[in-house]
């Protein structure tokens, strides 16, 4: 299990070490408002359908067993680190087909670098992994009506709640957060199913985020809010100036290290306060925030911390710089 900040079924943890340097590498605001792109794709789907059945414990039967397989072996060759997948899953966008697939990992580094610096092999486990896709991909053609028809339900649900509200959503977040609208167009890929947690934004081979996320389990503005928070990071890493670099900053001059987990999961926590206010306040007054409903705020003391100061600053009851400076002093530090 991942860190207390992960999400426990179907959001992302802060796979993303963002930070001002990151947003150096975001091509420069186009002049159009950002807006979200959702996408679909058979070998995608295909590609966390195989990840999922690695991370499960079913059969998966004769004709997906090879690639559930050199999924397994490859996430065991990178140590089980989530974040080391995001040298090949940023390469997935504009895939159609397996082929599509083995091409983009053919491109992967020869080798990745996890946490503490060791280096771990990647291409030649993604090209197995890659051609295995390709042999199991004619017999996932039946399993795909059935998984884009879920997409489609999920696509709909978000045109429906979201659709023409989408500017007014992105404007209000935005603001929310500090951020100038760096004028992209920010891909999501919908699944139908993904490993937990479910849903999670890698750099693509340009620098921006690109965001991945599953539709079994998000019921209702769920999945409103999943989106968002996905695209949250994705914004993050296109930004310089930012709530969530601020916090960053003062946690820093606070004595807080890069290294030390409240410096991810301070800011990460306020993306969830921050997406779920605006999916309430913008486009569907009932939602719950995911916290709540996935139970992550209980498992994260200091969760009401953020959520505390973040939604007096919404309400005007107190500045930015007063929430940031509340949310700061609040934090415990972990025992030594």
């Amino acid at each position: 299990m991942l860190p207390l900040l992960a999400r426990a079924s179907s959001l992302s943890w802060l796979l993303l070490p963002v930070c001002a340097q990151q947003a150096a590498h975001a091509p420069p605001a186009t002049g159009d408002s950002t807006r979200i792109v959702l996408h679909e794709s058979a070998a995608i789907d295909l590609y966390f359908h195989v990840r999922a059945m690695a991370g499960g414990s079913a059969s998966p039967g004769e004709a997906f067993a090879p690639a559930v397989e050199a999924a397994r072996e490859l996430y065991g060759a990178l140590g089980r680190n989530a974040l080391a997948l995001g040298a090949i899953e940023g390469l997935l966008p504009g895939c159609r087909t397996a082929a599509d697939v083995a091409t983009a990992f053919g491109r992967a580094p020869e080798t990745v670098e996890l946490r503490g610096g060791a280096k771990a092999p990647l291409r030649a486990g993604a090209a197995k992994l890659a051609q295995a896709l390709v042999a199991a991909e004619p017999h996932f053609e039946a399993l795909w009506k059935e998984h884009a028809r879920i997409i489609a339900d999920g696509r709909a649900r978000w045109n429906e709640r979201v659709g023409a509200r989408e500017a007014e959503l992105l404007a209000f977040h935005l603001a929310s957060l500090g951020m100038r609208d760096p004028g992209l167009a920010i891909p999501v890929y919908l699944v139908a199913e993904a490993p937990w947690p479910g849903a999670v934004t890698h750099l693509d081979e340009e620098g921006r985020g690109v965001c991945f996320v599953a539709v079994k389990g998000e019921e209702g503005s769920q999945l409103l809010e999943t989106v968002l928070h996905e695209v949250t990071h994705a914004l993050d890493v296109a930004s310089d100036e930012s709530v969530l670099n601020d916090l960053r900053g003062a946690l820093e001059a606070a004595g807080i290290g890069r290294r030390d987990a409240a410096f991810r999961d301070l800011p990460h926590t306020l993306m969830f306060v921050q997406a779920a206010e605006s999916i309430r306040r913008i486009v569907a007054p009932e939602h719950r925030d995911y916290g709540d409903v996935s139970g992550y705020y209980g498992r994260a003391p200091e969760s009401e911390l953020v959520r505390g100061f973040w939604r007096d600053h919404l309400e005007g009851k107190l500045s930015r710089a007063e929430a940031i400076a509340g949310i700061v002093a609040g934090h415990e530090p972990a025992p030594r």
